[in-house]
């Protein structure tokens, strides 16, 4: 085929498929971007672990440098809440996080960001934690309209919510790393996935772990 031959485009066409797919991506009109942040490492010592009761333990002494890298790599960002499960290992992150913000926050919890719960053998059903994670981050992203909001929650439990966003059949499906961030941006009952998992302020300091 010679240059000649080739097909003609309309570029109206495609110019409105692509201002399409960017209003679906939440690019070209007003949305609120929630960050969500898996805690940093938790402390296995049987000491804390035993002290930590049914908060759990708080963070090793990696999950305290893992802890403030996030909240250097947020510092920038125009946070206007940071909200966080009711697990230590959660909260420790999430007021490093807080503290660190352009402005001065403070930690608020929900116990709806807590982790896949187990029950003896049995697990919380995916389906409950989806609508669980999609009800609880739905309605941070409504109260906070147009905003910038970080949420700190857990491995499982990121996994699972992303998974109800992108149609994925099972659940966990993605091992986030420990102050990993992934981002999600809201708009009128539709989310969109802007990245996931992201590592880079820990692997710099040789810092990833799961």
């Amino acid at each position: 085929m010679t240059a000649g031959d080739r097909p003609e485009y309309d570029t109206n066409i495609l110019h409105q498929e692509r201002s399409r797919l960017r209003r679906e991506m939440l690019i070209d009109r007003p949305w609120t971007e929630v960050i969500l942040v898996r805690h940093a490492q938790q402390s296995f010592d049987p000491d804390d672990l035993e002290a930590g009761g049914a908060a759990g333990p708080g963070l090793s002494a990696i999950g305290s440098r893992q802890a403030r890298l996030t909240g250097e790599l947020l510092a920038d960002e125009p946070l206007t809440a940071v909200y966080s499960s009711r697990l230590t290992r959660a909260v420790s992150t999430a007021d490093a996080v807080a503290a660190l913000a352009a402005a001065p926050l403070t930690t608020q919890i929900r116990n709806d960001l807590r982790e896949i719960e187990m029950h003896g053998e049995q697990a919380e059903d995916g389906a409950s934690v989806r609508d669980r994670l999609r009800g609880a981050l739905t309605a941070i992203a409504e109260e906070h309209s147009g905003q910038t909001v970080a949420a700190v929650s857990h491995g499982g439990a990121i996994s699972t919510f992303l998974a109800s966003l992108l149609g994925v059949e099972r659940d966990v499906f993605f091992f986030a790393a420990h102050a990993s961030v992934t981002r999600v941006r809201h708009h009128d009952g539709a989310w969109a996935v802007q990245s996931v998992n992201e590592t880079g302020h820990l692997r710099s300091h040789d810092l990833i772990s799961h």
